[in-house]
């Protein structure tokens, strides 16, 4: 009697492909790549075709923090990527899709349709950062917008709301913390101007003042500038009683000069309760 011999062969899944870097792919010709604005400078303001020029499946790593450069026109405005994407492409496969990515000029123009970008350097090494923890959080689109600002124009980050549900709270705190500056107690808003990406012209603030008085008085709250003229009235004469307060306070400063304020809290007898700066 013969002795069959049963050969058992083991099925070993394939490993997933490694994702390499969209740059590197691009410098070595393994993928062709084509980016143009779809108006705007916000979101999925990029449109991005890719091509596998290899005859093996590559994966495309779009990664957070990497620079969009203008091309068209040197006065648009860069974009920073701050979604990973990752992009499987088959031998010889096309992918037509979008960018989500962020203004990160805020002087220059907003790219019109169609203006053409290309891959550009990794940001700087904070920048990077705060793109990776936009990526992988929920935040909106104007506190995204603000807080790169704040690192890559030095833009004020009392503009970096924290929401109506308080959304933007960690981004507000990771972009101070970036960014090597205290979290201001204080909200601005800007005046919005058709045709402008940023009007820098503050229209309102708002925040509220904590204190603690130890006895029944009335309070008046107002606004100084630093030559200690008074700007403005913001609570006169009202009684309040002891304890721990927080008031919330809303007031516009637009025609107000660049620099800083004091707020000032009073009791009955003028005396200084607390007070509060902010700067425009």
């Amino acid at each position: 009697m013969k002795n069959i011999l049963y050969l058992t062969f083991l099925l070993i899944p394939a490993l997933p492909l490694p994702a390499e870097s969209i740059k590197k792919l691009i410098e070595t010709g393994k993928v062709k790549a084509l980016l143009r604005s779809t108006g705007g400078h916000q979101e999925n303001c990029i449109e991005i075709k890719l091509k596998n020029m290899t005859s093996s499946a590559i994966v495309v790593d779009v990664e957070p923090g990497r620079r969009l450069e203008a091309v068209t026109d040197s006065a648009d405005q860069d974009l920073l990527i701050v979604k990973n994407q990752s992009i499987r492409l088959a031998a010889g496969e096309t992918f037509l899709g979008k960018i989500f990515a962020f203004c990160c000029q805020k002087k220059d123009r907003s790219p019109a349709k169609d203006h053409a970008f290309r891959v550009g350097a990794m940001a700087s090494a904070a920048l990077v950062k705060l793109a990776q923890f936009i990526s992988t959080n929920n935040f909106t689109s104007d506190a995204v917008q603000n807080s790169i600002w704040v690192l890559s124009d030095k833009h004020n980050l009392s503009s970096v709301h924290e929401g109506n549900q308080m959304e933007n709270t960690d981004l507000r705190r990771m972009t101070a913390d970036l960014a090597g500056i205290e979290m201001p107690w204080y909200y601005i808003s800007y005046k919005s101007i058709p045709g402008m990406v940023f009007s820098d012209k503050a229209s309102a603030l708002s925040g509220k003042i904590d204190y603690k008085l130890s006895t029944n008085t009335s309070v008046t709250i107002i606004v100084k500038n630093t030559n200690g003229m008074l700007i403005r009235t913001l609570l006169e004469n009202k009684p309040q009683q002891p304890g721990k307060q927080n008031v919330p306070i809303s007031f516009p400063v637009a025609g107000l000069s660049k620099g800083k304020y004091q707020i000032l809290v009073l009791d009955d007898n003028t005396n200084l309760i607390h007070s509060r700066e902010f700067e425009l």
